[in-house]
């Protein structure tokens, strides 16, 4: 479910298939992500361009990468998030908790 391509030293995740990011997929992605964060000092962002919905244990997937990565003294960014995410991510504040970059390109 996850597609992971390597842009500029960095391994780019991106959910395919669907529009959300709900209990249905969470679990496949959150493996995805831990497998990729595991590996000390790697670099990974999750392009979220085509997620429309996150539901709660969405949520925690992203949060659980993001632990996984200090722990593994990794980067974990989101980028390309849509306005209906972005808008729940802000009323979380979670805005101030994640690495948020605008598009791709912000990973030259």
């Amino acid at each position: 479910m996850l597609e992971i391509k390597e842009v500029n030293n960095c391994k780019v995740g991106s959910i395919a298939g669907t529009d959300r990011l709900n209990a249905t997929i969470a679990p496949e992605i959150k493996q995805d992500l831990t497998d990729l964060l595991k590996v000390k000092g790697s670099h990974v962002v999750l392009n979220l361009e085509n997620i429309k919905f996150i539901d709660s244990t969405g949520i925690g997937t992203l949060i659980s990468a993001l632990k996984t990565s200090r722990e593994n003294n990794c980067t974990f960014k989101i980028c390309s998030v849509q306005k209906e995410v972005m808008s729940l991510l802000c009323l979380m504040k979670l805005d101030q908790v994640f690495d948020i970059l605008p598009d791709l390109e912000c990973c030259n």
